[in-house]
């Protein structure tokens, strides 16, 4: 496309769901790439197969039909093990809901997924510094519950980047925000996408965050379409 690096490739990519009296098909013959450092929006209605996008994408699901690659790498045939591998060390995952342990401090939570990361040596310099970076060095032993709404959406995206990520994938990151929480919290994402270099890819109901991307993409009948 650009001549970047391709981190994700699908190419004729569908995805239906068994059910009577005939399969219901979510996405249809999807052919999509997503290189290093590109920020993409994708809109569409509920229940269009947004996050169903993103699973695949993330390996959290497998495609019913069509090849997904990453970074060059065909995942079809992966076992369990090595998609879990993969996901830790590669894909970095934000939800609407932040999930985090409520018994943990916040320095504690960002380094859950590092535990099984051999290479992370560096894991604490690194979250302390990222927690900095997001306006959150002052608050590294507070717990959950001390913290705010958008103050706990940017311990989850600092979570998602412990182990320096190339694909962060986020699905309505904002939904349960205000205006202003979810616009800093755009902002906050964008900034990381341009400073660590990771592609990212956004799902969100709010046409004035997706206006924040690089592109804008909608779902659409199942398959991805530029928005007009």
């Amino acid at each position: 496309m650009n001549g970047k690096r391709p981190i994700v490739t699908m190419t004729e990519v569908s995805k239906e769901y068994p059910s009577l009296p005939q399969p219901v098909r979510v996405l249809r013959s999807i052919t999509f790439q997503v290189n290093a450092g590109e920020s993409f929006a994708v809109v569409g209605p509920s229940g269009c197969g947004k996050s169903t996008l993103l699973n695949l994408m993330g390996t959290l699901d497998t495609a019913s039909s069509g090849r997904i690659l990453f970074k060059d790498r065909d995942i079809t045939g992966l076992s369990p093990r090595d998609l879990a591998h993969l996901r830790n060390r590669e894909i970095g995952f934000v939800f609407q809901l932040h999930h985090l342990l409520p018994q943990c401090t916040v320095i504690e939570n960002v380094l859950v997924p590092a535990l099984v990361n051999a290479d992370a040596h560096d894991a604490y310099e690194h979250a302390a510094r990222l927690l900095g970076r997001v306006g959150l060095g002052d608050r590294l032993h507070h717990r959950p519950g001390q913290l705010s709404g958008g103050e706990r959406q940017r311990v989850a995206v600092v979570r998602a980047l412990i182990n320096r990520p190339s694909l962060l994938l986020a699905d309505e990151p904002t939904g349960s925000l205000n205006q202003e929480a979810a616009d800093h919290l755009a902002d906050l994402i964008l900034e990381l996408n341009r400073e660590e270099g990771m592609a990212v890819v956004l799902v969100t109901h709010s046409l004035s965050i997706s206006e924040r991307f690089g592109l804008i993409l909608e779902l659409r009948g199942g398959q991805l379409v530029p928005r007009e």
